[in-house]
């Protein structure tokens, strides 16, 4: 069956306009036909090219197209699942992932009634969001011609809640356990997608996103008046995990030019606080610090610099710190000895700096690999007051620092010209301070 095409009297108008136009000596051109932005994307002229923000990453199975000028382009609010064209000129491309929520305070306990004269511990903070993913495995992000500019950053971990106060003893009940303070969040990873310069001399950065901040772990409840020892201080939530820069199944290629490629894993998150512990007729112990959080992996993908001289250097992301220990509880009452502090937590590990390919292509490249820098051990509780003639309660150990990254578990060839590759390992952290004893109260004992 044939079909046929009906014109309507609008469209014999225009055509007869146009062929007015032939005759008249002149040319009318066609209107220019946009593409259309994902949703969440706005562009302003900027007089050269367009300044494009999306707030809401760019989906899959879409894509983003800039203009042959100077083009600036920030993408947050999700992943970019889709491409991203930035064409020719000098364009920058910065992608940030979404940072991960933050957790929930632990309650606090109840106090002791008389038929349970201890009181009761605190809750547990929530551990924090895991951060966004900056570029995904099906995002593509595309330079152009010209030299241009990509930062893709991982969002960050998010805050461990607190953990809840431990409650009151009463009669002669002992004080409740303080709460543990919730872990930090892991940091997102960099890209999963693939990454490529274009012609030019391009400057290429991905980052894992940091580890969240840990939760602070909650002092111990006092004890009853008559007897019962103070609670113990909450461990300190541990920091979280750094993200990975470029995951397994990212790829960055500088293409031709002079490019810098730069990749590195997220920073681990600080370890929380530990609680102090209660007063009591026997001070409680102060809460352990909680843990550094691990460097994440700089790069588990393959980077390619291209042609002609580039300079590539993937790190492996630093180990968290580890936190400060509780201090000691004091002693209520004549005789009754302060509580011990609380052992510092271990620094975290720094991050392997390259588990993939690393290669350099064509030219006298450059290649850096190291791994991350281990965390710093958390300072020991400080011992708490005696009351005389009790004796004040011991100092607590400082935490073990953390190891440095391994350089390079994975492939690192400079291919064709005379390059230098300089692989080396991280280094360790520092060991955290011993606490301080703590001293007897010869005057009046309180809480």
């Amino acid at each position: 069956m044939r079909s046929t095409a009906r014109v309507s009297t609008a469209g014999r108008i225009h055509r007869g306009l146009i062929g007015v136009a032939t005759v008249a000596g002149f040319a009318v051109a066609a209107p220019a036909v946009a593409h259309a932005d994902p949703a969440g994307c706005t562009r302003t002229p900027n007089g050269s090219g367009d300044d494009i923000v999306c707030t809401a990453g760019i989906p899959g199975g879409l894509t983003l197209t800039g203009t042959a000028g100077n083009d600036n382009i920030t993408i947050t609010g999700g992943p970019v699942n889709g491409s991203v064209l930035a064409l020719a000129g000098i364009d920058t491309i910065t992608v940030t992932g979404t940072a991960g929520t933050m957790g929930i305070a632990g309650g606090a306990g109840d106090p002791g009634t008389s038929t349970h004269p201890a009181g009761f511990a605190g809750g547990a903070g929530a551990a924090g969001g895991v951060g966004g993913i900056g570029v995904g495995s099906a995002g593509i992000l595309d330079g152009g011609d010209g030299t241009d500019t990509i930062t893709v950053t991982g969002g960050l971990g998010g805050v461990g809640g607190a953990g809840g106060a431990g409650g009151a003893g009463v009669l002669g009940g002992a004080g409740g356990a303080g709460g543990v303070g919730g872990a930090g969040g892991a940091g997102g990873i960099g890209s999963f997608g693939a990454l490529r310069g274009g012609l030019g001399n391009d400057s290429i950065t991905v980052t894992g996103g940091a580890g969240g901040l840990s939760g602070l772990g909650a002092a111990g409840g006092v004890s009853g008046p008559s007897a019962g020892t103070g609670g113990v201080g909450g461990v300190g939530g541990a920091g979280g995990v750094g993200g990975i820069g470029v995951g397994s199944s990212g790829t960055i290629t500088g293409d031709d030019g002079l490019d810098t490629l730069t990749v590195a894993g997220g920073a681990g998150g600080i370890g929380g606080l530990g609680g102090a512990g209660g007063c009591g007729h026997g001070g409680g112990a102060g809460g352990f610090g909680g843990v550094g959080g691990a460097g994440g992996v700089g790069s588990s993908g393959n980077l390619n610099g291209g042609g002609s001289n580039d300079t590539l250097k993937v790190t492996g992301g630093l180990g968290g710190n580890a936190g400060a220990a509780g201090k000691g509880g004091n002693g209520s009452t004549t005789g009754e000895v302060g509580g011990a502090g609380g052992g510092g937590g271990a620094g975290g590990a720094g991050g392997v700096g390259n588990s993939g390919t690393v290669g350099g292509g064509l030219g006298d490249d450059n290649l850096t690999v190291t791994g991350g820098q281990g965390g710093t051990g958390g300072t020991g509780g400080n011992g708490g007051t005696g009351c005389s003639p009790g004796a004040g309660g011991s100092g607590g150990s400082g935490g073990t620092l953390g190891a440095g990254g391994v350089g390079n578990s994975g492939t690192v060839d400079g291919g064709d010209g005379t390059d230098t590759l300089v692989l080396t390992d991280g280094a360790i952290g520092l060991g955290g301070a011993n606490g301080i004893n703590g001293t007897t109260n010869t005057g009046v004992c309180t809480c």
